[in-house]
């Protein structure tokens, strides 16, 4: 209804946006640079920040630009696994010899990444998005996958990508071991109100909408509603343009994006 209705070329703000289309936000910018560094030197990274700043999205458009000759990218969404199932799942992934005894299997997942460093020349990249929801189990036993030729080689690249509380858990006492083994950290902030409104006008471009489907008030009201953060940018929006639609209007007024805002 709303493409149709504002005659737009594409839908608004899609989940499955192509990553050349995504806003490069200053924040975007800066995690691409400091990802850039790690992917260089190698070790542990951390991104945090709060639901819905992007994190998933910029991590997304900077491993589509990398070329998978030189790398090997793991994704791991799974926020529960417990520390055998994540052994067998790189393992796999990697290209191991399945074995079904923890001590043979870390074995052979250290072997089968030191393979693809040494012999298949392509750096391994292993995102675990949602991080901030792993065991505590599953946290204890990362240095030890990190723990190469006595802990004197970093073979890969680690990512772990979650909520501000991530940051928190790495810092008590039982966790300090890992935290201490982070070579760069991040925190993805919300836009600011320039970044608001770029980032709104630059979905607006890109979908072929007119430059004042929403007033420079509504946009105003957009941001201070959202509070700078992406996904509710999008939710606000999408139920502002669906309320003006019904009443078969053409503009989004300061109004529709309180009235919109209220089911956050």
């Amino acid at each position: 209804m709303i493409q149709t209705h504002f005659n737009l070329s594409r839908p608004l703000f899609p989940k499955d946006i192509k990553t050349k289309d995504l806003l490069n936000s200053e924040p975007r910018s800066e995690l691409v640079a400091r990802l850039e560094h790690v992917r260089k030197h190698c070790g542990l990274f951390l991104l945090t920040g709060a639901p819905g700043t992007g994190k998933t999205a910029a991590l997304r458009a900077w491993v589509d630009d990398l070329p998978d000759t030189n790398h090997k990218l793991v994704y791991l969404p799974l926020s529960t696994i417990s520390p055998f199932d994540l052994y067998q799942h790189l393992n796999d992934a990697f290209g191991g010899q399945p074995v079904h005894r923890k001590a043979k299997l870390f074995a052979n997942l250290q072997t089968a990444i030191k393979d693809w460093v040494d012999t298949s020349r392509r750096l391994p990249i292993l995102i675990f998005d949602e991080a901030h929801s792993l065991p505590q189990n599953t946290l204890l036993e990362l240095p030890m996958l990190l723990n190469f030729k006595m802990d004197s080689f970093d073979p890969m690249v680690v990512i772990l990508a979650g909520h501000e509380r991530l940051a928190a858990r790495l810092r008590t006492p039982l966790l300090r071991h890992l935290d201490q083994r982070i070579t760069l950290r991040f925190e993805m902030l919300p836009l600011d109100q320039d970044g608001s409104t770029a980032y709104i006008r630059h979905h607006l471009g890109i979908a072929g909408a007119n430059n004042d489907l929403f007033s420079g008030p509504a946009i105003n009201a957009l941001h201070k509603v959202a509070r700078g953060t992406a996904r509710l940018i999008n939710r606000v929006a999408i139920d502002a343009l669906t309320l003006v639609a019904l009443e078969k209007r053409f503009q989004v007024t300061e109004e529709d994006i309180y009235n919109a805002s209220k089911s956050i």
